[in-house]
């Protein structure tokens, strides 16, 4: 009855809706395992904890929060300065490859 593009936007806001009911700034962080229980407790859904892992993320930063950073990375690196590096090494081998 319903398309395929329906379906899944409506998994989606369920459980961005979920996600955001079990991340609180008052409280324990969620787990992965907590929302996976909730969605087939409330819509009998079958979720994945990688899944539920990254709606969780998505809820905390759609309420304003900032994802923790992996061990070892202090900032990340500019885009721009990126492209800009990315360019510089190539004109780099552009002027150390011998000429024909």
């Amino acid at each position: 009855m319903f398309g395929k593009n329906y379906r899944q936007r409506v998994r989606h806001q369920r459980l961005m809706a979920l996600g955001s009911i079990l991340v609180s700034p008052n409280e324990q962080p969620a787990v992965p395992a907590d929302l996976v229980a909730l969605a087939f407790g409330r819509y009998q859904m079958e979720v994945t904890e990688e899944e539920a892992a990254r709606y969780l993320d998505a809820a905390l930063v759609d309420q304003g929060e900032r994802l923790p950073r992996p061990a070892g990375v202090d900032e990340l690196p500019e885009p721009a300065a990126e492209a800009e590096a990315a360019v510089s090494a190539e004109a780099a081998d552009v002027e150390a490859a011998p000429a024909s």
